[in-house]
């Protein structure tokens, strides 16, 4: 970033000083940005291109957080409403980001914000280069299906995002093309689509050909920002779709315009229902897909062309089909007969080889697996084809789809499944970690006469991380800054909180054993030879504490009624807590997961509803901000699920909270926290809502349109008027 500063005597005496600055790059307003501060400077020592500031007590924090990239500004300060913001030349991140040289678990998400921050000034859809460079391929993929995930969540309840409208969109209750107006839900969701169908786009062109479009985008830009002279000519320097699809077809020599229609101008995600039986006759695979007709709320009926992936004995083959209309039948010819040995060297996608135990599959066809639309869908298809995906399909995403479906087989060759894929470290980790959780559901679904002697987990836990000669006492903590060792850790810490889900006979309490296992792991914690924090790892077993809860049955109002295991679950906890309160940990992650199960105790009427524990670790001044956006996010969950008019006061103070609390990343947080979870949605009988008052629609249309209210709040505010109100005025209050 060119800059000139002139620096002008505002008084006499010298005593004021004016500095004015003036950037040389031709710059839209909107990527201007500029810290205020007592900062310290600190220059990268491998890279001197790269100046960080800091204020001056945070400088050892700011030494250990390793940036990935070159030349240009990044400033972290104190109460920013969001952990990354990007302008030209500069970044300015939240100290929230920062992490000591002792904490392991953060710097896999800062380094991610370190990347996000750089992409987006060129990029922002390159971010994904870093992650899969670093994090590697199965982390790149796994945060784009969960993208994938966020962005269909969003269509299917507010309507299809058209990133490129052509018409009127009348189902939206404000002007998208206006930044003062425009929805908060709204705008994280046109960013998730454009960068879903970026990647769509750098799908369907040659890897050397996307690479060359962007590079002609960025050439552009840089030749016409030395036109200082010609400002007409800048406009080039902003990037737009139209001028986007003239580059890409200049380059390519392609165009794309049912590609352009589809995904750019009329928006919507595509739901398929996918079914095949297997012709033994004809040796083919008869494939059905469906499309619900009209389509739901966010839908489209797609057309054009599919890619089906079929896994055969023979090695994977890959076909593509047309769809054409909502219900689309295709006759798929498989290249090899059925079997004939039990076991038998497969060719995978990846080109590898491996062995593959025959015996659970039909032994007259030659099917192993079908993945449509490979990169993200899902297929209706028997047992052993999910089990052949999940234990030798290399693709993640195959992996976890394969973990979400077979809990839906609550087998005994499930369990044993699952236990195998939790046991296997060659897995992604965070299969691992889902596997685990699965493997709970189906342990709680099993009849009796199927469950072993011990959970698997608990077992797991005792060989793995247990002492050889007393297993029952957890090893000290020994981590180590290596890819294996890391992953291990990451096990360890979800583990618990998986075997704090298993339930008893009838599938209602959680067994004492279970308890007494987790409070094993925290009283036997042993971290005095770690070079590493284990801070996280001490919530993470906080937070199996709460899992182990169930509901009572019956509201307790003194703490002599309280059961035994509730009691001990309260005295572990409020023992964490004010431990953590003298020595706090990092970023008080303790304290975080101990005020979470105090909420569900209240929740599952172990503790009678009290909101003021929950205030005074919320509005509190002097309190770090997570630990109270964590309070306050209780209380808005504790507002959805009861409902009560004893609630009233709690959700009108929650909104003066958005509307006056001093610290922006509180106030944004909660009003999001508002519209994820409102205290109820409107329908055509809202009066029945206890919480539905007439104070509380004139103190949000109060706020709205109170001309001092901050235009990120209005916009928050507007949301959820809308989640609560509908289109219209609001008429039916409740009596209360």
């Amino acid at each position: 970033m060119a800059l000139q500063r002139d620096t002008i005597p505002s008084h006499s005496d010298g005593s004021l000083k004016t500095f004015c600055y003036q950037l040389l790059v031709p710059t839209s307003a909107a990527n201007i940005g500029f810290a205020i501060g007592d900062f310290q400077m600190h220059v990268q020592p491998e890279m001197p291109e790269i100046i960080s500031f800091v204020i001056p007590e945070l400088l050892p924090l700011l030494k250990h957080t390793i940036f990935p990239y070159s030349t240009y500004w990044q400033i972290f300060v104190d109460q920013t409403p969001d952990e990354v913001t990007s302008f030209a030349g500069l970044s300015i991140f939240s100290l929230r980001v920062l992490y000591h040289k002792k904490i392991l678990d953060m710097v896999q998400n800062t380094r991610k914000l370190l990347a996000t921050a750089i992409a987006q000034q060129f990029f922002g859809e390159s971010r994904g280069v870093f992650v899969d460079r670093f994090f590697g391929t199965t982390e790149h993929v796994y945060q784009l299906n969960k993208l994938l995930k966020d962005s269909c969540d969003y269509e299917a309840r507010f309507g299809a995002v058209s990133l490129r409208p052509k018409t009127k969109q009348s189902h939206l209750y404000f002007n998208p093309n206006c930044p003062e107006t425009c929805s908060p839900l709204h705008l994280d969701a046109l960013f998730r689509k454009g960068q879903l169908v970026i990647r769509m786009l750098e799908k369907r062109l040659p890897k050397e050909q996307f690479i060359k479009v962007l590079q002609r985008v960025l050439s552009l830009g840089v030749q016409h920002s030395q036109n200082l002279d010609r400002p007409a000519e800048w406009t080039s320097m902003l990037i737009s779709t139209a001028i986007f699809l003239r580059i890409l077809t200049d380059v390519t020599g392609k165009e794309l315009p049912s590609f352009v229609e589809q995904w750019i101008d009329l928006g919507g995600f595509v739901s398929f229902q996918v079914s095949h039986t297997f012709n033994r006759k004809r040796n083919i695979i008869e494939l059905e897909l469906r499309q619900t007709a009209p389509p739901p709320k966010g839908c489209q009926n797609y057309t054009g062309p599919l890619l089906v992936v079929v896994q055969e004995l023979e090695g994977p083959f890959v076909h593509t089909v047309q769809i054409d209309a909502a219900v689309s039948r295709h006759d798929i010819q498989c290249h090899s007969k059925g079997r004939k040995l039990k076991k038998k060297r497969i060719m995978l996608g990846t080109g590898e080889e491996v062995d593959v135990d025959l015996n659970s599959m039909d032994a007259d066809s030659p099917l192993l697996w079908i993945r449509v639309d490979p990169e993200m869908l899902l297929v209706n298809q028997p047992f052993y084809h999910w089990e052949f995906m999940l234990l030798h399909e290399r693709d993640v995403l195959a992996q976890q789809q394969a973990i979400e479906t077979l809990c839906r087989f609550p087998e005994h060759k499930t369990k044993t499944l699952l236990e195998e894929t939790v046991r296997n470290d060659k897995f992604f980790y965070r299969i691992r970690r889902e596997a685990a959780h699965c493997l709970v559901q189906i342990y709680n679904s099993l009849p009796e006469s199927h469950l072993g002697e011990s959970p698997p987990l608990i077992d797991y836990i005792r060989q793995n991380f247990g002492s050889k000669t007393s297993p029952d006492v957890p090893l000290p903590n020994n981590y180590a800054a290596t890819a294996s060792n890391l992953q291990n850790n990451l096990l360890e810490q979800a583990l618990p909180s998986a075997i704090g889900s298993i339930r008893g006979q009838g599938g209602r309490d959680c067994p004492r054993y279970v308890l007494d296992f987790i409070i094993n792991l925290i009283r036997l914690n042993d971290n005095s030879t770690n070079r590493y924090s284990d801070d996280y790892y001490r919530g993470a077993l906080i937070h199996a504490l709460g899992k182990t809860l169930t509901m009572s049955e019956r509201t307790v109002g003194h703490p002599e009624e309280l059961s035994t295991h509730a009691r001990d679950v309260l005295e572990e906890v409020t023992h964490a807590l004010n431990m953590d309160t003298m020595k706090p940990s990092f970023g008080r992650i303790v304290s975080i997961h101990c005020i979470q199960v105090l909420y569900e105790l209240q929740r599952f009427r172990h503790l009678p509803i009290d909101t003021d524990i929950f205030w005074k670790f919320g509005q509190c001044k002097g309190i770090y901000a997570p630990l109270r956006l964590t309070a306050l996010a209780c209380l808005v969950a504790m507002i959805r699920r009861s409902r009560s008019q004893l609630l009233i006061g709690t959700v009108l103070r929650l909104v003066g909270l958005v509307a006056n609390d001093p610290d922006p990343f509180v106030r944004y947080s909660v009003a999001q926290r508002l519209c994820a979870n409102p205290p109820f949605e409107w329908t055509e009988n809202t009066s029945m809502y206890p919480l539905n008052t007439k104070r509380l629609a004139d103190l949000l249309w109060g706020i709205i349109s109170d001309v001092r209210t901050e235009t990120r709040i209005r916009t928050c505010l507007t949301d959820l008027y809308f989640i609560l109100y509908g289109l219209g005025t609001p008429s039916n209050f409740s009596s209360f």
